[in-house]
Order: structure tokens, then C-alpha cells, then sequence
């Protein structure tokens, strides 16, 4: 990481990336939760902007895209998410999962367990 000015640089899959934390910040601010997650995604890792906790590869796809620089979600892992933003001092929290993903499939598999005492577990 290269510091220039309040502008650091990074490298993700060969290109020089230029961010502030001022980028960030403007870039986070159209953040609205219910964009995310899409069905089928989870995130453990929440960066956390102006009180709200953001899934870290899409805050920082959000970042890349408002600069302008085409790059994919598939195109860093986490830990360069959580590297980058932790170095420009934001506040990362690691999620514990969501029980609320699990509710469609409460009682349709049953792996030699209670259907009913799952359900009453996960409802709590």
C-alpha cells in the first residue's frame, strides 16, 4: 500500500487502485440495505459506514464502481476487502450467520433429527 496524499493505492488482480476514505464515504452513502443479500447470498463480513453495516466485497464492488475502475465481485477475495478498508480505518464486524436463511427450509430435511424441535430452535 502506497500512500499519496489522503489517497492510499492498492493492487487487486494486477491494477493499481487510488481510494480515500472520502471515496468510501460518498460511495457508501446510496448504500440501501434492502439490495442486498440476493437470494442465494450471505455475507459474514460487514464493513461499517454512518451506522450501517454493509456486506464488505459489495461495499468495496460499490467503491470500485463509482471510481470507475471494471472490476467484478469475482475479481478479489474478502481478505482484500477487509485489508483494504481496516488500512483506511473502518470498522470491520464478522457476522455469526443468519438463522432467518434457514427458515424456508425448517422441517423439509430430516437427518435423523426432530423437524419439530429444529423448528422451535431456529424460531427462538
Amino acid at each position: 500500500m502506497l500512500v499519496v496524499d489522503d489517497k492510499k493505492i492498492f493492487t487487486l488482480r494486477g491494477k493499481k487502485i487510488e481510494l480515500s476514505r472520502d471515496d468510501v464515504l460518498k460511495s457508501l452513502a446510496k448504500y440501501k440495505e434492502e439490495t442486498y443479500p440476493k437470494k442465494g447470498q450471505l455475507s459474514s463480513y460487514y464493513i461499517v459506514v454512518d451506522g450501517k453495516l454493509i456486506p464488505i466485497k459489495k461495499a468495496l464492488l460499490m467503491v470500485l464502481e463509482y471510481l470507475g475502475y471494471d472490476l467484478t465481485i469475482l475479481d478479489f477475495v474478502t481478505q482484500d476487502a477487509v485489508r483494504i478498508f481496516r488500512s483506511m480505518g473502518f470498522q470491520i464486524i464478522v457476522g455469526k450467520g443468519n438463522k432467518n436463511s434457514l427458515k424456508p427450509f425448517v422441517g423439509i430435511l430430516d437427518l435423523e433429527g426432530n423437524a419439530i424441535e429444529d423448528k422451535k430452535n431456529i424460531y427462538e
